[in-house]
């Protein structure tokens, strides 16, 4: 199976680990500390954690596939990264072949109503949207760590 490139720094997509196995491809989850079916959704987290990386957030400070519950329903996020316990990004990972649409933001806005994350950000791994839940503003990039 191939992977799209998607729009990640080399030095984010480098960093991605994956192995072929007798089962077919698989890809590392540092958050899990597991390999994991390298389905195409799947590629698109793992980018995204490393990039969470490099902005300072700590592996030990994400989750993913937590549980919330929205409304009468279970359900689960694909990342939560945060800082000292408090969450400050939930992240909506879709496979590249999905596109980004307004039920993609009502899903992750919806998963926010319980984790009250301050920023969404939505991706494809070929289109990033980033939210500022405190002024209800698209913008431009992810906060850093340091300065949240």
């Amino acid at each position: 199976m191939g992977f799209p490139t998607l729009l990640f720094s080399s030095e984010i997509a480098s960093a991605v680990e994956l192995r072929e196995t007798t089962n077919g491809m698989e890809i590392w989850d540092p958050i899990r500390k597991k390999w994991l079916i390298a389905v195409p959704e799947e590629w698109v987290r793992q980018h995204c954690i490393t990039y969470l990386e490099a902005l300072g957030f700590h592996k030990s400070n994400m989750s993913t596939e937590a549980g919330v519950q929205t409304g009468f329903k279970q359900k689960r996020t694909d990342i939560i990264a945060g800082k000292g316990g408090i969450p400050i990004i939930l992240v909506e990972c879709k496979a590249p072949s999905v596109k980004l649409s307004q039920t993609t933001f009502n899903q992750a806005f919806n998963y926010n109503q319980s984790v009250k994350a301050p920023y969404l950000w939505l991706t494809n791994g070929l289109q990033h949207l980033y939210w500022d839940c405190t002024k209800n503003v698209q913008c431009a990039a992810l906060p850093l760590s340091e300065s949240v």
